[in-house]
């Protein structure tokens, strides 16, 4: 016979179910779909595998189609039960059985009256849906349907709460130096002193202050004012000391010498010359 064409098994061909083909030829889906649903069989049935990780992008590249196009046209075939997913909406996609299918999509009902007729007893007939909400709701593996969990057993997660600030201390200066000033120490030793430890980084603090005022106690047990201490501390730009240091500083310093008079020389003069010795012993002219 002339009329039958013969396949040429060098270029492959696919396999397909006779129910599936008959399906395909009855079954009500607009052309973006049916195309998605041809690209699912070729990538499936003809590679004699249940089903595949295929993505939107991937259909769209199979059938020439925008992602946002094969996506809608996914949604809407999982609706009508004629592809199933295993999984979430990541997982493996497969041609479902025709017993399940839907060949004809119902037409919602639609209000024929205008919407400011009626305002009150407008009630919306068709529940929108969107792919998100699709792909949750319907049935994704024949092997695991999905459970649906008591109301008392959901548990809502709750926000965690800030930690509470830590309460930011009070700096300590030179109000609180005089307020506790034992040792008496003038407001420009205080300054200066506050001054050096600012440049060399050094903080302020309650402790460090008691710290200075016990080495000042010292430096009085050898003998040693405590402005004194105070100024050979900052001369020698030291942030803190011991009164050990103190003490070996003035030791080292070199002993004052006694200033020269300009009056000198009284010693080596005759006083006695040209007068005349009288007989209690004076002299006179």
């Amino acid at each position: 016979m002339t009329n039958i064409v013969s396949f040429d098994k060098s270029r492959g061909f696919t396999r397909m179910d006779n129910s599936v083909m008959e399906a395909l030829s009855t079954v009500d889906l607009p052309a973006r779909e049916l195309r998605v649903v041809m690209a699912i069989a070729r990538q499936t049935i003809g590679y004699q595998v249940e089903t595949k990780r295929l993505t939107a992008d991937d259909l769209g590249k199979h059938t020439n189609m925008r992602r946002d196009v094969t996506s809608k046209a996914i949604s809407h075939l999982l609706e009508r039960r004629i592809i199933y997913r295993v999984g979430g909406s990541r997982g493996d996609i497969g041609i479902s059985p025709v017993s399940e299918w839907v060949f004809y999509e119902e037409k919602q009902q639609s209000l024929t009256e205008t919407k400011t007729s009626h305002w009150d007893n407008i009630v919306s007939l068709r529940q929108e849906t969107s792919e998100t909400k699709t792909a949750t709701c319907l049935l994704y593996t024949k092997k695991e349907p999905p459970i649906t969990l008591p109301s008392e057993e959901i548990i809502t997660p709750q926000a965690e709460k800030a930690p509470a600030k830590a309460d930011r201390k009070k700096p300590f200066g030179l109000t609180n130096l005089l307020a506790n000033n034992p040792h008496c120490l003038t407001e420009g030793l205080l300054k200066d002193w506050l001054a050096l430890r600012k440049e060399k980084k050094a903080s302020v603090t309650e402790t460090v202050w008691n710290s200075l005022n016990a080495e000042l106690v010292k430096c009085a047990d050898l003998g040693i004012a405590a402005d004194v201490a105070m100024t050979e501390a900052l001369s020698a730009g030291w942030q803190g000391f011991k009164a050990a240091w103190i003490a070996n500083r003035i030791a080292e310093k070199p002993a004052a010498a006694p200033s020269a008079s300009r009056h000198h020389g009284f010693a080596g003069r005759d006083y006695t010359a040209g007068l005349t010795q009288r007989e209690d012993g004076s002299y006179a002219l």
